[in-house]
């Protein structure tokens, strides 16, 4: 991810709440679970497809790590289970 997207996303990501924060980390975790590069090199796709989606992966899992970091910076607890 590129200097000036980073600074994109803090301060996007610092005009958020902190339940919209802990939403959008959870959402961006999610996005970035799994890859379909594997599958992409089966089915014989172009290497310059298969390396943006490589560097598209790389940017989702970097936004779920400042987003999650963000929400430690902020004492926002992650992953716990509600109590019921």
């Amino acid at each position: 991810m590129k200097k000036s997207d980073k600074n994109v996303l803090l301060k996007w990501a610092n005009s958020l709440s902190d339940e919209e924060l802990k939403d959008e980390y959870y959402s961006s975790v999610y996005d970035s679970l799994g890859s379909q590069i594997d599958k992409m090199y089966e089915l014989g796709y172009d290497s310059r497809d298969i390396e943006e989606r490589e560097s598209y992966e790389k940017n989702l899992s970097e936004k779920a790590d400042i987003l999650g970091s963000l929400c430690e910076k902020r004492d926002i607890m992650l992953w716990e289970r509600d109590n019921i």
